[in-house]
């Protein structure tokens, strides 16, 4: 994922016509910031990820949003990521009941039971951690946010066998949280949600704050 990294790095350095860059959009130039994410924002009442301030930047200074869930959004956010490896996890859950209500509805998705197989999020990455399933080793919640994005090499296979040549971008193996989040109700046969929605903003919120006090170590490979 290093070629990957370095894009991200490109890409968050490389002036908007506006002459500004990302960096002029976040606390400490963007610098050590990912442990940080998401927040609440008590003026606009909702929860901020990290991608959705990526994009938030780009629109405000006249440029064009990112596609969520991979390509050069995940670059970036992997090289803001890298920047923060070793920072603490430090969700806030203020006293806010718009805050609190949101972090309740991440809550309820994560235990809810969904699609044909009616599994929820805490039945393979809470009671059944550590087990297999089709031959993969089913992590624990408690820290999957810490590396994310990720690179997986299933994602990267996908896009080099789409390659007339096998050769593939330094983004294409990367996805963003969102991007896992859809995997996995694929997998259980259940609808999807939109990336960057409010169901999964409020699923990374609950999600995120459950590794609080864990080192931010992203990105990484993943199978």
């Amino acid at each position: 994922y290093e070629d990957g990294v370095e894009l991200g790095k490109k890409l968050f350095n490389t002036p908007f016509a506006n002459g500004k860059t990302h960096a002029s959009c976040f606390k400490n130039g963007g610098i050590g910031i990912r442990q940080s994410f998401p927040y609440f924002d008590s003026r606009t009442g909702k929860v901020v990820t990290l991608e959705a301030a990526i994009n938030e930047c780009r629109v405000r200074n006249g440029e064009e949003p990112l596609k969520w869930k991979k390509g050069d959004i995940a670059a970036i956010s992997a090289y803001m990521g890298y920047t923060s490896r070793g920072k603490t996890i430090d969700i806030r859950v203020p006293d806010d009941p718009r805050a609190q209500a949101i972090y309740e509805r991440g809550k309820r998705h994560f235990y809810a039971k969904r699609g044909q197989l009616n599994f929820s999020c805490a039945d393979c990455h809470v009671y059944n951690s550590g087990s297999m399933a089709r031959g993969n080793l089913l992590s624990p919640a408690l820290g999957q946010v810490t590396h994310f994005p990720v690179w997986r090499k299933k994602w990267a296979a996908k896009t080099a066998a789409k390659s007339k040549t096998g050769e593939i971008s330094p983004t294409a193996g990367f996805g963003t949280l969102h991007r896992r989040y859809g995997g996995c109700n694929k997998r259980v046969r259940a609808a999807d949600f939109k990336a960057q929605g409010d169901e999964y903003t409020a699923l990374e919120y609950f999600h995120t704050y459950m590794s609080n006090g864990l080192e931010v170590n992203a990105p990484s490979l993943r199978q």
